[in-house]
């Protein structure tokens, strides 16, 4: 058995949403003087790798903590579908091997771009199109190794808009795609069970 960490580093100078808080970390206790360490911690809960829980972009609808844990861990396709700013994903680019109940991760090589200036002004995303296909296919939940399953220029969010009150989950912000040989894997995203939050950061690994 392999595990490949496909989860991003959280620390002050994460890339975030824009508009979003940078994280900030507060010492809150120190050893020598209380015998222990322990931090505050402030930052959106759609910080680096992260979990969109429905209520996201459905209100009223299932919030982080009422999300069932067994959709967390299970069966996983990988699409490689390399795609440049602004571009996106195709029914065409998708269609042919998924299952119900799959994990779809797009693997569009945007991740290489996180140095870049472009990584959260220019990234590709999912189609309108394509993501009613997904919803179609009952798929557990889509991810995608970037900042947003929409791309960077539509401002409807249609993507979010259509797989969430679908009950889709979105997984973004994924790295080290490129580590994974099969197309098919096991995918574990545990986000914290935070009551009433419209997502979480997650620890995202894949068990080959």
């Amino acid at each position: 058995m392999r595990i490949i960490d496909l989860t991003m580093s959280v620390s002050p100078d994460i890339k975030v949403f824009p508009g979003s808080p940078q994280p900030t970390f507060i010492a809150w206790s120190r050893f020598d003087v209380h015998k222990y360490d322990s931090e505050v911690v402030h930052m959106s809960t759609h910080t680096g790798t992260h979990m969109d829980a429905p209520s996201h972009f459905s209100p009223g609808s299932k919030s982080i903590d009422m999300i069932s844990a067994d959709r967390f861990l299970g069966s996983a396709l990988l699409l490689r579908v390399p795609l440049k700013a602004n571009e996106t994903v195709q029914v065409s680019d998708i269609k042919g091997k998924i299952r119900k109940n799959d994990t779809v991760v797009l693997a569009t090589g945007w991740e290489h771009s996180y140095e870049k200036d472009s990584y959260m002004k220019e990234n590709p995303g999912l189609s309108g199109e394509a993501a009613k296909y997904l919803v179609e296919r009952k798929v557990n939940a889509v991810a995608i190794d970037g900042p947003s399953i929409d791309p960077a220029y539509d401002p409807d969010f249609t993507a979010h808009n259509i797989l969430l009150p679908a009950g889709v989950l979105v997984v973004e912000n994924l790295c080290n795609l490129d580590k994974i040989t099969k197309s098919r894997f096991t995918l574990v995203v545990t986000p914290l069970k935070l009551a009433g939050a419209s997502g979480s950061p997650v620890r995202a690994l894949a068990v080959l």
